[in-house]
């Protein structure tokens, strides 16, 4: 008996334990609910909303979360003195508040300078600015603050949010909340005026195919908007419809505006421009939709338009998706205008691969010189600058008699096609992608076996010839032996840091091909080439003359800016990097094996017998490898960046191109010279 009334006893305390905690969070919600119908103005009114929704939004657990809300939900639908009193609390609530800054504003980007904008957005998450009693925005930033409160909000299931909607939604709808109307309507005229201004620059005018301004779909959006919120209430789905047909008439002219950037050049402002309205044009067929939507009941535009600015709310404090967004811009920019300087660096048959032959041993015999002068000068004792600049030189001028004459240097290919590989990612979508991605991965990879083998081979047999003929002509090596073997030290693919120095060289070699990029742009957005063309020079020396320099600026801008570029930064890197304490170098495939070549050639037959060779071949091997995949990888990485191409169809495209590989490695060794071969690369080039 004793045992049974004390089971009993425990019984009943954890009854009313689990009474307790159920009663516990009906209270706090029925005090702070009461709290916010009892205020009596804007201020306090916010402030309890703020807290009863904080309270609810923000707990430990989704488990708590999930509980607090149906609690409250099911509070106010058994309780019907309390919600008369919070709907009409809560109508004078959304009456009061200004909506119009979180309909237009939030989320769209206002202006492309990454550091202002990133040190604005360090001090709001330091010290938020205050705000205006009546700012909607103040509603949203305090009560969904972090991914987790969103995520909650977002994930609600389609019955629960239903309920929430009946709660917090006045049965008469907009027409109970005019001054919230009113916004929606002010928000649209806002957002299409802002698309006609940008529309109206003098950069899109140019590229646009619309003559007149009165045309122009930018222009009429702003009379459609008005068309829209004045018919809208008698005849939604018409007004929708309408609006709609503004809109997507709007796109197709920025399709328009972005095929002409081929010819006119970009800017980042240009591109920045252009992703804005095309954000700008999907609020305002969200916030359509829901206005429209208001006198079916039917919540689900709502939802999507809450959703995204709740979502936007939080991203505008961000730093990682300003910098994300920049580096989108960034890419588009660097990937939009093809250009004409890599046009040659793709093999695409037998003819041209054989071309690559040639002109890689060209572009070998030359490194033999480039490298023999780089060597003489690291022995002489020179300043840092001094050193580099002179490395420097004689790097860009090497590489620009290799431009002048068509020569080709290994593992530059692949950073200056990018935009080759940007034009397939933009005209393609799904498996047609991947398929023209693998067979542009293919000539890629022949082509720069082609190139090479060519400069590896035609450098060898120059440095033999060239260090017989300075033995011959000065009666000594061209190298001493301390330089021969310093050079065999620092290819060592394991006890020197010729990986993480090759990969730097990848990055280098695709920073000098965005460097070209942006000078051919910037000369074509100028229009450079044209205002030389038109010069008074041209009264004193002729107009053909002049007609002529112009035709050649404009063909060698890109070339000359891109090797005059890599030269430099490939002579400066190791300088500036000695000058902070850093051991860092630089390792080019065929400027290294040129060295090699002539430290070999110092040693004589004798260098095959020793392991230091065959450890330097394959530091050469190794920097061949990083050299071709760092830059490639950084180029194609930019171009499906610029795109917003998604991970996981990278990945696929990843996958997909290392089974073709497999499946034919041949074609990534050689071109096939077949019918249907030349019909696809002749297809890809016109596409192009």
């Amino acid at each position: 008996m004793p045992l049974l009334r004390t089971t009993r006893r425990l019984l009943r305390q954890r009854r009313w334990k689990k009474r307790a905690v159920f009663a516990q969070p009906d209270r706090n919600l029925k005090e702070r609910t009461r709290a916010f119908c009892e205020a009596s103005t804007l201020a306090a009114q916010q402030r309890h909303i703020i807290a009863l929704f904080s309270y609810i939004w923000n707990r430990p657990s989704d488990r708590g979360f999930a509980f607090v809300l149906l609690r409250w939900i099911r509070l106010l639908e058994q309780d019907r003195p309390l919600r008369a009193q919070f709907e009409r609390s809560w109508i004078t609530l959304l009456s009061g508040l200004d909506a119009v800054s979180v309909f237009s504003d939030t989320g769209l980007p206002a202006h492309h300078a990454l550091l202002p904008e990133a040190f604005r957005r360090i001090f709001q998450r330091l010290l938020p600015s205050a705000r205006e009693e009546s700012d909607m925005a103040r509603l949203f930033t305090t009560v969904f603050p972090s991914p987790r409160a969103i995520g909650r909000f977002v994930q609600l299931d389609r019955t629960t949010f239903h309920r929430l909607a009946r709660v917090l939604w006045p049965k008469g709808g907009l027409d109970a909340l005019p001054r919230l109307r009113d916004d929606l309507r002010q928000s649209l005229i806002l957002l299409a005026t802002r698309i006609a201004g940008r529309g109206a620059s003098a950069p899109i005018r140019k590229r646009s195919s619309i003559a007149s301004a009165e045309e122009s779909s930018f222009y009429k959006l702003v009379f459609a908007t008005e068309a829209f919120v004045q018919t809208v209430e008698e005849s939604p789905h018409t007004a929708l419809h309408s609006l709609f047909d503004a809109i997507h008439a709007c796109r197709a002219e920025m399709l328009q505006v972005h095929a002409h950037m081929e010819d006119a050049g970009v800017s980042t402002a240009l591109v920045f421009d252009l992703s804005s309205m095309d954000a700008s044009l999907d609020r305002m067929q969200q916030l359509a939709a829901a206005f429209a939507a208001d006198a079916k009941r039917d919540l689900q535009p709502a939802r999507q338009l809450l959703n995204t600015l709740i979502n936007a709310r939080l991203e505008d404090t961000r730093i990682l998706p300003l910098i994300r967004q920049n580096v989108n811009l960034l890419a588009r920019k660097t990937v939009e205008r093809s250009g004409h300087s890599g046009e040659h660096y793709i093999a695409n048959n037998l003819k041209e691969y054989w071309q690559m032959w040639l002109a890689a041993a060209g572009g070998g015999l030359l490194t033999v010189f480039t490298a023999a002068v780089k060597l003489r000068v690291m022995q002489a004792p020179h300043p840092l600058f001094v050193e580099g600049f002179l490395i420097g030189t004689d790097y860009a001028i090497s590489f620009l008699i290799m431009h002048t004459f068509r020569l080709a240097l290994a593992t530059k290919q692949p950073s200056m096609t990018a935009a080759a590989f940007a034009g397939i990612v933009r005209e393609n979508r799904g498996v047609s992608r991947w398929s023209k991605i693998a067979d542009f991965a293919a000539r890629i990879c022949r082509t720069q076996l082609a190139a090479a083998f060519g400069n590896v081979l035609a450098v060898c047999l120059g440095a033999v010839v060239f260090e017989q003929l300075w033995l011959h002509i000065f009666s000594a090596p061209y190298l001493p032996q301390k330089t021969a073997t310093y050079v065999y030290e620092t290819l060592h693919p394991l006890t020197s840091g010729t990986a993480i120095y090759a990969a730097v060289t990848g990055v280098v070699l695709w920073l000098a091909a965005v460097v070209g990029g942006w000078c051919e742009n910037f000369a074509v957005y100028n229009r450079i080439p044209q205002a030389i063309a038109q010069h008074p020079l041209g009264m004193k020396i002729g107009t053909r003359r002049m007609q002529r320099l112009a035709h050649w600026f404009e063909d060698n801008i890109s070339g000359w800016s891109t090797n005059i570029t890599l030269g430099y930064m490939l002579g400066f890197t190791p300088e500036i990097a000695h000058f902070f304490g850093i051991p860092l170098d630089v390792r080019h495939v065929t400027l290294s094996t040129g060295m090699m070549a002539l430290a070999a050639a110092r040693f004589g037959v004798s260098a095959f017998g020793h392991h230091w060779f065959y450890m330097a071949v394959a530091g050469l091997a190794l920097t061949f490898f990083l050299n071709l995949g760092v830059s490639f990888f950084i180029a194609a990485n930019t171009g499906l960046r610029a795109y917003n191409v998604p991970h996981a169809e990278r990945m696929q495209i990843l996958k997909y191109v290392f089974g073709q590989a497999f499946r034919s490695p041949l074609r990534f060794l050689i071109p096939a010279e077949t019918k249907e071969a030349r019909t696809v690369e002749a297809q890809d080039r016109s596409s192009s």
